[in-house]
């Protein structure tokens, strides 16, 4: 799916944007085009249209910073409330997630999600059922098993 959406590119710049979500391609009028010919053949020269190519939105894509509308490279870093956020590394300050990037497809907010019949319960998929262990394959079946290991192995050594 496409949606078109205005998107600020450079300050006093707005232009027609499509996005299409499932590749992370992002198509900006104006930026990223070629011409290509079609219709061509012997006794026609064909007709020369503009098309623009897609854009990767994780490599050819920045972000900007709101506070001087400069583009920016971004980390992701803890408040002190334990909120995840992203805080543009040139100058610190914080970029806020729009709300649209949480809606899918199935929900526009989280709490307003009703759980169907075929949907696993939440109370389920919270609960822990894997303790870590530093174990191997092998001392995780001989333990199940009730085998006793009382072998020393020998030393072995690795230059």
């Amino acid at each position: 799916m496409s949606r078109r959406k205005l998107v600020e590119l450079i300050p006093h710049f707005t232009s027609s944007v499509k996005i299409f979500e499932e590749r992370n391609w992002v198509i900006v009028n104006g930026m990223n085009w070629y011409y290509r010919r079609i219709g061509e053949s012997d006794d026609y020269p064909g007709t020369i249209i503009r098309q623009e190519l897609p854009l990767l939105v994780t490599t050819e894509v920045s972000l900007v910073d709101p506070s001087d509308n400069k583009i920016t490279k971004v980390v992701w870093r803890y408040t002190e409330d334990g909120e995840k956020v992203r805080v543009s590394s040139r100058t610190g300050r914080i970029i806020p997630v729009p709300a649209a990037a949480n809606e899918t497809y199935d929900y526009k907010v989280k709490s307003a999600y009703l759980e169907g019949d075929k949907d696993t319960k939440s109370d389920v998929v919270e609960k822990v059922t894997f303790q870590p262990e530093l174990k191997t394959f092998d001392m995780d079946v001989m333990k199940s098993m009730g085998i006793e290991e009382d072998r020393t192995p020998k030393k072995s050594y690795w230059y």
